[in-house]
């Protein structure tokens, strides 16, 4: 019973950062480069409350924005992922951060333990032809990603409780990098939330990943990102 409650406490508290976060993004949307750039310095190298580490991705000099179906998306300019065809690795082992990373238990570690194995199987099953011609073999663009928080949720919190009460969660990065060059291509960061008694975290997950990449096949890599509203948190 202690976790859940904590679950639950936790979930109230934080039910409204989305919107918090979305009034910030559509207000700083106005603002010029200039200004965007010190906001965005002002808040340090990290996003997403520390989970999201653009040192992770090799490169510090990302700027990032948000779509439809990404909480955050980078595409180096000029870079053109149409026609390619893209390598999915497996993923390394999932190494928590943020300020939840200390608060997971053993059955949160768990779930990324078996969502983590089989990541590069399903992303390249499920986006196969949708973004291009994908494999777990081969490609021209190494596509690697890591889950840096999972958390299993609590289903009776969300059962008794609801408005967001014991919602479960997956943050995950993705990286697309040009085998030739080594250049960083694109960029991905996600948080996937399961907020309903009936769902669970892995499925929720899924159900995005096919929302993610039908727009990406839709729009394309560089016209999502240049339609994109900047994130500087």
């Amino acid at each position: 019973m202690p976790r859940e409650v904590a679950m639950i406490m936790s979930s109230r508290s934080t039910a409204a950062t989305p919107a918090a976060h979305r009034t910030v993004r559509k207000t700083m949307a106005g603002l010029p480069l200039a200004a965007l750039l010190c906001a965005s310095a002002a808040y340090g190298a990290t996003y997403d409350e520390g989970r999201l580490d653009p040192s992770w991705f090799g490169q510090d000099d990302i700027s990032f924005v948000e779509t439809d179906e990404i909480d955050y998306l980078w595409v180096r300019q000029g870079a053109d992922l149409a026609g390619r065809s893209f390598h999915f690795v497996e993923w390394p082992e999932s190494d928590f951060i943020g300020p939840k990373a200390a608060e997971r238990d053993d059955e949160d570690r768990r779930l990324a333990r078996q969502m983590r194995a089989d990541m590069h199987n399903s992303f390249a099953e499920i986006w196969d032809g949708m973004i291009g011609d994908t494999s777990t073999s081969e490609g021209d663009i190494e596509v690697v990603g890591r889950i840096v928080d999972c958390s299993t949720g609590s289903r009776a919190a969300k059962v008794l409780v609801g408005l967001g009460a014991g919602a479960g969660s997956t943050v995950i990065d993705l990286k697309f990098t040009d085998k030739a060059t080594g250049e960083l291509l694109a960029a991905i960061h996600h948080r996937v939330v399961s907020g309903t008694s009936w769902s669970t975290t892995d499925s929720k997950f899924f159900k995005w990943v096919k929302k993610a990449g039908k727009e990406l096949a839709d729009q394309g890599f560089a016209s999502a990102y240049a339609k994109g509203d900047r994130r500087t948190d």
